[in-house]
């Protein structure tokens, strides 16, 4: 059987992401901090058996993920998404553990290219699970696609939070030894490394289970109300707004990125303006009701009215028509009554005439 072009481009994203990742993790090994006599074994042994079962499974999801492009259902994609997740972290916290002990000076190329294909591919691999391009309805499609940005730069604004935990502090200064000096304490970098491995986790999944209920083509009546926007709203425009203000103005952290902070101050002021505007909608909605119940009332007084003038015309109407038959029915009475008065006459001048 020939694989479909959906299976072969999130296989050869998910594999070469994976391979780039081990590509680091190899480098960090081969090259390992001067004060450690090396690496860690166990490290890349439970990196190397991630990487064959991810293999295995990905053989048997891939098939599940084309059976269900055409229907709502998005359980084969969410699991997909959920393995290669879970691995893809696992090896990134590697390998921040072993930036993190480095003391050799930092290459920017190499941590900014880690950044730029994560960028690249966590994306891409999402857009090609979701399976817009199989909605029927153009209509549809238009309108997943628009949610489908939203998704995709919440996606980007978590990557840019992590990435600022391999990324090399501009200005930086370096102690003894060529340590570099860092400004986040360790269980700060912890804590937003985890929790943004909570968010590329779980809010994806979110929004693949949503977005697969609206491919449906034929549904019809009033639909439910997404919670993808919501928990957007609270777990990405307002905590990582905390963590990004925390980090530059308490520990002056100079990877914070301005540009995505503006972001979610914009994205918390549109979502805010709308939900407020739905809410007046729903309003003036609920006060229009019983006004519009009203009038039902009093449009039926012309139509009462009018009733009335119909019975009364065709009280006349019937009243005449009786009129006119018993007139009738009188004239022809006189005529069946003069008719048998004639007959006894006339015997009785034909006696006489004889």
């Amino acid at each position: 059987m020939v694989p479909t072009p959906q299976v072969c481009v999130s296989t050869l994203v998910t594999v070469s992401t994976m391979a780039v990742v081990d590509l680091y993790l190899l480098e960090q090994s081969m090259l390992g901090p001067r004060s450690l006599p090396g690496p860690s074994v166990w490290q890349y042994a439970a990196v190397l058996l991630g990487d064959v079962g991810f293999l295995l499974a990905l053989r048997f999801v891939s098939a599940g993920v084309v059976s269900e492009a055409r229907s709502p259902r998005r359980g084969f994609a969410n699991a997909l998404w959920f393995l290669f997740l879970s691995l893809l972290q696992l090896k990134l916290f590697f390998v921040c553990h072993n930036y993190r002990q480095e003391r050799r000076p930092p290459d920017p190329l190499a941590r900014k290219t880690l950044t730029l294909l994560l960028s690249i591919c966590l994306p891409s691999l999402f857009l090609i699970l979701t399976g817009a391009d199989h909605m029927t309805p153009q209509r549809r499609k238009q309108e997943v696609r628009g949610r489908l940005l939203w998704v995709v730069v919440d996606l980007l604004d978590v990557l840019d939070l992590q990435a600022g935990l391999w990324e090399p502090q501009a200005g930086a200064a370096f102690g003894t030894g060529g340590v570099m000096e860092q400004k986040l304490p360790i269980w700060a970098e912890g804590l937003v490394f985890f929790y943004c491995y909570a968010l590329l986790l779980l809010l994806p999944c979110v929004a693949l289970t949503e977005l697969g209920a609206t491919s449906l083509p034929g549904q019809r009546g009033p639909r439910k109300e997404a919670l993808y926007p919501w928990l957007s709203l609270v777990t990405i425009n307002i905590l990582t707004l905390a963590l990004r203000g925390t980090g530059m103005l308490w520990y002056r952290d100079s990877r914070v990125s301005t540009v995505f902070l503006g972001k979610n101050l914009l994205a918390l002021a549109v979502k805010l303006s709308s939900a407020w505007e739905k809410h007046i909608q729903e309003r003036g909605a609920a006060g229009a009701g019983p006004s519009g119940e009203a009038e039902p009332g009093d449009s039926t007084l012309p139509s009462q009215s009018s009733e009335q003038g119909e019975g009364q015309a065709q009280g006349k109407t019937a009243a005449s028509q009786n009129h006119t038959m018993s007139r009738s029915q009188s004239h022809t009475l006189s005529h069946i009554s003069l008719e048998p008065t004639g007959a006894p006459l006339g015997p009785s001048f034909i006696s006489h005439e004889l």
